[in-house]
This record gives structure tokens, sequence and C-alpha cells, in this order.
């Protein structure tokens, strides 16, 4: 098994990490971490480091976790380091370019992940530098599948997908924390609401993913000609909340092309 390293291990990297180690793909041993908060770091059982420099020096794979203002530090420490080593990159918006123009050798992987990842329902895409092997892809590519899904795209939609499943957990966190707020105004105890809204959101995406079914038929399953679910879409189509989920995934993805300069 590859000696694996991981620099940053903040929210997204832990999720990473985690999904690996559970479904057994990496072994805990080969594991090398470093985080420039050391409190990131406890209790996570986990080989540590001192530097990024060091990780790099003992891993063979690299996953680079950091947020995009501190990637050009993280690639200055370990440009003389690097030498041919699979380099992983889920910086937001951090062109291949600018990784491979730091790391001259390197084999470069850009991804973009997402937090479900921790429990192995991680939605993610993944692009290929211009020193990336094959056997890359094929490595990257089942690691992040074992955890999820994940699609190789050409680089310039991975801001596209930024803003749909990078960002997305947190639409569908603030969508089921309205459903629970609405069913708390109507009576329910606050962790019935919140049960009845996650599982509901649950059981949704579930029937979505089990059926050949468009989304729109989904939709006129469960909705009466002037009906209660009829109602409620009313009230979200005169709210405007259909174009501004929408208008939401490309703000996130203009936001990760300002990123990547």
């Amino acid at each position: 098994m590859a000696r694996v390293g991981f620099i940053g291990v903040g929210r997204m990297g832990s999720a990473l990490l985690t999904g690996f180690i559970n479904k057994g793909l990496i072994n805990p041993e080969s594991v090398r971490i470093y985080d420039r908060d050391p409190h990131v770091m406890r209790g996570m059982n986990l080989h540590t480091e001192y530097s990024a420099f060091e990780v790099v020096e003992k891993s063979e794979i690299i996953f680079i976790c950091v947020k995009p203002k501190d990637m050009d530090d993280v690639l200055d420490e370990i440009r003389d380091i690097a030498g041919s080593r699979l380099i992983v990159s889920i910086a937001a918006g951090i062109p291949l370019r600018r990784i491979e123009a730091k790391l001259r050798e390197a084999r470069v992987v850009r991804v973009m992940p997402n937090t479900p990842a921790m429990v192995g329902e991680m939605a993610a895409a993944y692009s290929m530098g211009r020193r990336a092997l094959e056997e890359d892809s094929v490595l990257v590519g089942s690691l992040l599948n074992s955890i999820g899904v994940a699609y190789p795209v050409a680089e310039e939609l991975l801001d596209a997908v930024t803003g749909l499943s990078g960002s997305g957990p947190a639409y569908a966190y603030y969508f089921i924390q309205a459903m629970m707020e609405g069913g708390i105004r109507e009576g329910l105890p606050d962790e019935i609401a919140r049960s009845l809204a996650i599982q509901t959101v649950r059981g949704a995406a579930g029937m979505a993913l089990a059926t050949s079914k468009s989304l729109t038929e989904l939709i006129d399953d469960v909705r009466s000609p002037g009906g209660t679910t009829a109602e409620g879409l009313k009230t979200m189509d005169d709210r405007k909340v259909h174009e501004s989920v929408a208008e939401a995934v490309q703000a996130a993805a203009r936001r990760s092309r300002q990123l990547g300069g």
C-alpha cells in the first residue's frame, strides 16, 4: 500500500482521510499528516510531521488540502522535494498550470470533492495535469469513487463542479434547516421536525437515484392539482426559490474562478 501524505487536515482534508481509512483503502500506519494549526491534528492517532516538506519527503502520494490563499506557500515549501511524486490538490480555483509551474516534475491531479466523503457519500470531479499518467487517473478515480461518485472532467468545468457539488452540501443543509423551521412554526417539537426534514431529503435523494424518472416527473408524483404540495411549490415559485438556488451555484462557480486569479 502506497505511503500517503496529507498537507492540511481541516474539514475537507479530514473528510477525505477518514473516508479512505474507513474503506480500508489506505493503512493508517502509512499516512503522514501536517497542518499549520497543530490543534487540528490532535486526537487523529496518525503520524504527524512538523512541516509540509517532511510529509512530502516521506510519502509517495500527497493530498494538498489547504485553503487557496495558502497554496503558494505550500508549493514554495515543497518544490525542491516534490520530484515526480503524485500530487493531488483540492484547492478551489487553483489551476493545474499554476501548480505545475512550481512543481516542475510532479504528476498533478486537481480534485473538487465535498465533505460527505466522510460518510462515503461524496460527489466529486477531477482533472489530470499534463504530466499525470494513465495509472494516476485510475488510482485517483478508484480512491474517489470508493467514497462516493467522481467524474473525470475537463479542468475548465471544475469551477462549475465547485459551485454545484463542492458547495452543494451547505445548500442542502440550508434547505433542511428551512423545512425544519417550517415544521417548528406549525407546532412540531424541534427534534421531530429535524428528523423528519433530514429523512425526507434523504428519502427523496434515494428515490431520485433509484428511478429512471426525471426530476419533473418525481415532482409531479407528489404534487396533486389543488393539493398541499402544489400550494407549497407555488409559494416557492412565487419567491423564486428555483432561480435563487441556480444562481447560488453560479455565484459559487464565479468565486472559484476569482480564487484562481
